[in-house]
């Protein structure tokens, strides 16, 4: 959505696509009348650009789904998914503080653990444009099951006769031995081995229970912290004022399942 982008590996933000026909290409092997769709969290965040972008390219009734989860256990999320990849440095306490600095020098959306967080005014613009918007709760919807038919139904498509059970969540925390996970998440890291690695295992009958192992090795190497009650009461300070504002907007039962702001 923005250029120049700023802090460690940037080469990744960098490289996203800056035009239409960069955008299409990525769908080239769709059959003909499939529907087809990208999950890309940055349209959320940066939803100045992106909204005048989409209508422009496309109109308002391109259907949107947004996600969202307790802005809390998002922004713990996130980190601890930059702490698995090796690239943040920081404990968490000192990364949100470190917040403020990394956005002035054009970090990434990811590293704003909190700012990515204020989902009011982010839903509102894409509300406000579109004609077709499903807005679904991590908690009430994705953690339950119930995303699938409701996707599909807002979709207009045909439900499935089986719901698919090889979903995952991607797997995050402290790694105990940070040898191995360096060596697993730099590997992971370099876009041209790990395309030519996917790329050749998707031909073999050997791709799903390949990437299942890998996904176990990663798995048993990370231990799960939970973050201090002091800074989770201090996060819904923060939080408290735009849950409020996503409420009023939305009519989410957001206070249902985020326990936080009750």
């Amino acid at each position: 959505m923005q250029g120049g982008f700023a802090g460690p590996e940037p080469q990744y933000a960098n490289s996203a696509i800056q035009t239409l026909e960069e955008y299409r290409s990525l769908f080239k092997r769709a059959k003909s009348g499939q529907l087809c769709g990208d999950i890309s969290p940055d349209y959320l965040y940066y939803y100045q650009n992106a909204v005048p972008k989409i209508l422009n390219e496309k109109d308002a009734r391109t259907p949107i789904i947004i996600v969202l989860r307790n802005p809390i256990d998002r922004a713990y999320s996130n980190y601890l998914h930059h702490v698995n990849d090796g690239r943040e440095k920081l404990g968490f306490e000192d990364a949100l503080i470190a917040e403020e600095e990394r956005r002035a020098a054009n970090w990434t959306w990811g590293w704003r653990y909190v700012d990515a967080g204020l989902y009011a005014e982010q839903v509102k613009a894409y509300t406000d444009n579109f004609e077709r918007v499903l807005l679904l709760l991590f908690e009430e919807d994705i953690a339950t099951g119930q995303a699938t038919e409701k996707v599909l139904d807002f979709l207009n498509l045909p439900f499935l006769p089986e719901i698919p059970t090889d979903i995952h969540a991607n797997v995050s925390g402290y790694p105990k031995n940070r040898m191995l996970h360096q060596v697993t998440t730099r590997v992971a890291w370099d876009d041209l081995i790990i395309r030519k690695i996917k790329n050749a295992l998707k031909m073999s009958p050997f791709h799903a229970v390949t990437r299942r192992i890998y996904r176990k090795i990663l798995e048993v190497n990370l231990k799960k912290e939970q973050m201090t009650s002091q800074t989770r009461l201090m996060l819904k300070e923060q939080f408290q004022d735009d849950v409020t504002l996503l409420e009023e907007y939305t009519g989410l039962p957001v206070r249902k399942y985020w326990m936080d702001f009750r």
